[in-house]
């Protein structure tokens, strides 16, 4: 797995390729809904704020992150979500106390800062689970599809059956390869809820679709 401590050096230190890719996360992580709050919020150039402000933390904590062995990938994406969580929920337009309402509209109830909250870190972990589910799809092998699918099937609906063509001993072996490698490679460190949410669309959208799952549970597959 990459570490990506001397990415943030680089970009700590000016370099315009580490900057390139932490703006490109930063747009990854940002929703149009985000995406408003933040132009209402600082302006149209809020990446350029989002960066000098990402700067100003890395040098604060300087000595921590340094000092860690390996930073991951979801290191870096939890680094940017609390900066923007953080900069959403400041307090540099007064429209965003926590007393008042933030939007109004003459038949909606009324949005206050509480909400605003929730919304943002349900639009977060969608967006985590969702990245993660394309990069299991970028990583996962055909011939492994059965295997993540059966385990799949037997952890969340009891359901347990025989894969044509698989002994019991090379289904476990297959599968251990699979939770130890491409399986921990995208999904260390992620929350329980963005983990959800790719395996929902996993179920959904691969299982389901090449027949190994059915809504009663799951068919035998080739």
């Amino acid at each position: 797995m990459k570490d990506y401590k001397a990415l943030l050096s680089g970009f700590l230190y000016g370099g315009k390729k580490e900057e390139n890719y932490i703006r490109k996360l930063i747009q990854v992580s940002v929703n149009p809904y985000m995406k408003s709050l933040l132009v209402r919020k600082i302006g149209d150039d809020y990446e350029e704020e989002l960066l000098s402000e990402l700067r100003f933390r890395l040098i604060k904590n300087k000595d921590y992150w340094q000092s860690l062995e390996f930073i991951s990938l979801n290191y870096l994406k939890s680094m940017i979500r609390n900066l923007l969580v953080d900069t959403i929920n400041g307090g540099r337009v007064e429209v965003y106390s926590l007393q008042v309402q933030v939007f109004e509209e003459e038949t909606a109830k009324p949005l206050t800062y509480e909400d605003i909250l929730k919304d943002t870190r349900h639009a977060f972990v969608e967006a985590e689970g969702n990245t993660l589910f394309d990069a299991l799809m970028r990583v996962i092998r055909e011939e492994d599809v059965p295997v993540l699918c059966y385990y799949l099937g037997k952890s969340l609906y009891g359901v347990e059956v025989e894969l044509s063509g698989l002994s019991r001993d090379n289904l476990y072996k297959r599968w251990e390869r699979l939770r130890k490698g491409r399986l921990k490679e995208v999904f260390d460190g992620a929350e329980p809820e963005e983990l959800r949410i790719a395996v929902e669309r996993f179920l959904s959208e691969v299982c389901e679709k090449k027949g190994y799952i059915t809504n009663r549970g799951m068919k035998d597959g080739t």
